[in-house]
């Protein structure tokens, strides 16, 4: 999947601009990789991501979904986003997530979200992301 994101952010997909990260939360710690593929004029970007996550107690999970990024909060260096997908861990789920993105150095920036599930399952963690 990593490498068909960067294909098209490298290929001049509108909008294309390619992340992957690491992070850890409440349920486990993982890895994310993703690419924005349209442009949402005044909001973001609109883009895939996927994702998969070592559970702290064996429960692996396992996620794809579409995500609004880039949703500028004005006089910060700081943007929203907000991913809405289907996961699975033990069966297969739907999931919210939104949360904050910041700067750290260069391509590197942080990242803390918080996430729901259709079940009930509730979520939140912290991790850094590289942009390129």
């Amino acid at each position: 999947m990593a490498a068909v994101l960067a294909l098209m952010s490298s290929l001049g997909v509108a909008g294309a601009t390619t992340w992957a990260g690491a992070e850890t939360g409440s349920a486990g710690y993982g890895v994310r990789v993703g690419s924005s593929l349209v442009a949402v004029p005044r909001l973001g970007a609109l883009g895939v991501e996927g994702s998969a996550e070592k559970g702290w107690q064996g429960k692996n999970r396992y996620a794809l979904g579409v995500t609004l990024r880039d949703l500028n909060l004005p006089l910060t260096k700081v943007d929203a986003f907000a991913s809405a997908g289907a996961e699975y861990r033990q069966g297969l789920n739907l999931y919210a997530e939104g949360g904050l993105r910041g700067p750290v150095l260069g391509p590197v920036g942080w990242r803390a979200y918080a996430r729901s599930t259709l079940s009930g399952q509730l979520g939140a963690g912290v991790g850094l992301e590289l942009r390129f």
